[in-house]
């Protein structure tokens, strides 16, 4: 991203009333990733973008370009042609990297994300195959799916409170009772499901302020 669009992005900012903490609480990004943004240091992925232009009400070329047409910016430089070229007329080429860069960050997820309930239905079938005693808990593997995908986003996210906590306790407890028989000390994981949440909000709240 240019120094010219990173300005662009602070004056829409100033425009709408928003500081660097209140935009970044919208997009879900801390305060430092706006700032470089505005600084010219870095580039706000598809998603991100997509959400500066729904704010902002513009389209994500009138971002990209800093609300110029490409027609208008040939009118500006046609009687400048006999002059050094300026820095500024160098942006929209910085520009066109941005696209891929966009899509590097939508493919930055590896096979094992979409393939993971297909790995857990093998795990179960290959468990009861095994061992048929073990099919009373072998369904538990699915179980691990939510577990699963909500930790890598609350990961991404940095918010716990996406986590799919009580899915993790169920299986904690269904796999201690059914093969150490702990029914009664185990059932005490489920107290910790509110506890979690709680800390879990506590921490949300406390990196917004």
């Amino acid at each position: 991203m240019s120094v010219k669009q990173g300005d662009y992005l602070r004056r829409l900012r100033a425009e709408n009333g928003l500081s660097q903490e209140k935009l970044a609480e919208k997009l879900g990004v801390s305060r430092q990733s706006v700032s470089k943004w505005e600084q010219g240091y870095a580039v706000p992925d598809t998603d991100n973008m997509m959400k500066l232009s729904k704010l902002y009400s513009i389209s994500v070329d009138d971002i990209l370009n800093c609300a110029q047409s490409p027609q208008k910016q040939t009118v500006q430089e046609q009687p400048e042609k006999e002059q050094p070229p300026r820095e500024d007329a160098k942006a929209p080429a910085a520009f066109k990297p941005a696209e891929p860069a966009f899509a590097a960050k939508k493919k930055k997820r590896s096979w094992l994300f979409y393939a993971y309930p297909f790995f857990a239905l093998i795990a179960m079938l290959l468990l009861g195959i095994i061992d048929s005693s073990l099919w009373k808990s072998s369904w538990l593997c699915l179980l691990t799916i939510p577990v699963f995908y909500t930790a890598v986003i609350s990961r991404e996210k940095k918010d716990m409170r996406i986590f799919c906590y009580p899915a993790l306790v169920l299986i904690a407890f269904f796999a201690g009772g059914f093969h150490l028989s702990l029914w009664h000390p185990l059932w005490l994981l489920f107290i910790t499901i509110p506890i979690y949440y709680i800390c879990a909000f506590v921490t949300h709240k406390n990196k917004k302020r």
